[in-house]
């Protein structure tokens, strides 16, 4: 007698329903974000702004001395170690001051500085994104006082500058960690935090 044939399978191994597998990763996420918190701290302990700035003549080209204040956080230098790039403009806009007329624009210009941390030298690197120069620095703390001091950047020309005129000079600071690529960014989440724009320093310009 021929037997039975049964339809049935082995019990197989039943996925999790989809609800379960959502409760899962929102476990997981929260986690992560637990104990990502700490980093979510604002990334400056302080003002930041520009404490102070000049222009000088050298060889008849105008150039820009500034100090600004960077106090930055710990979660800051964490994100450095971890390879977080700090992007750090200056805005200069030279104005020539009229009486009855809206001044006039004579000079406008960005200023980029690019600091990073190179595991493979285990340096802080500085770089000028406008000119490509750049420094090796040891630690951090000589990174950010280089980068809080700009010294002798050539801004502009004395044919420019007419010397019975007067004119005002204005400089801002902004730094950015938005160049973060995509697949960074949704790991470190927090660096969003890490923007700031400091308000304008003007000072006269004498010829």
């Amino acid at each position: 007698m021929n037997a039975l044939r049964s339809n049935s399978k082995p019990n197989a191994r039943r996925r999790p329903p989809p609800l379960a597998a959502s409760i899962g990763l929102c476990c997981v996420l929260l986690t992560a974000m637990l104990w990502a918190r700490p980093l979510k701290a604002d990334g400056l302990e302080g003002r930041f702004e520009v404490r102070s700035a000049d222009l000088q003549l050298k060889d008849g080209v105008y150039h820009l001395n500034a100090h600004v204040d960077l106090p930055v956080s710990d979660a800051v230098r964490r994100g450095l170690a971890e390879g977080v790039p700090l992007t750090m403009e200056l805005d200069l806009d030279i104005e020539r001051v009229r009486q009855l007329l809206p001044n006039s624009r004579v000079a406008e210009l960005t200023q980029r500085y690019h600091l990073q941390y190179n595991a493979v030298s285990a340096r802080y690197i500085l770089r000028n994104d406008n000119s490509g120069q750049q420094q090796s620095l040891s630690s951090i703390e000589a990174a950010i006082e280089q980068l809080s001091d700009v010294r002798w950047l050539p801004v502009l020309d004395k044919a420019l500058i007419t010397a019975d005129r007067r004119y005002e000079a204005n400089v801002r600071a902004k730094i950015d960690y938005a160049n973060v690529p995509f697949s960074l960014r949704v790991l470190m989440f927090w660096v969003n935090d890490w923007h700031r724009e400091s308000d304008w320093y003007t000072w006269t310009l004498q010829p």
